[in-house]
């Protein structure tokens, strides 16, 4: 994917990662992360999934980090609409929530019902 494509599609304004009171070093370390760069890899690894999806935990696992460092990202992509979570296609838990987690998948590999 080109950075120019890349840039228009990704990325989280700063000042949306901090709360409004928050203490100097948390506004400055919010400008630090490059929203950018880790919502197209979380993206990326949300679509090689195909129509099988992946949860937070699978994720974290595949990128040798910890949940909370870009479980923000999957957010900030649910709500460009990039990603879809999968209770509100299909209300069976058994393939919407794998080991207690919300599978999420790239829109273009929602299955699309019979």
């Amino acid at each position: 994917m080109g950075e120019d494509r890349q840039a228009k599609l990704f990325g989280t304004d700063p000042h949306k990662l901090h709360r409004k009171n928050a203490v100097d070093t948390s506004v400055a370390a919010a400008h630090l992360v490059d929203t950018t760069k880790d919502e197209a890899k979380v993206f990326m690894l949300i679509k090689s999934t195909g129509a099988h999806g992946a949860t937070l935990k699978e994720l974290a696992g595949a990128m040798g980090k910890d949940k909370s460092s870009f479980s923000g990202r999957i957010s900030a992509l649910l709500a460009k609409k990039l990603v879809v979570d999968m209770s509100d296609y299909e209300p069976d838990p058994n393939i919407s929530r794998r080991d207690g987690c919300r599978v999420v998948v790239a829109k273009e590999h929602v299955p699309v019902a019979d």
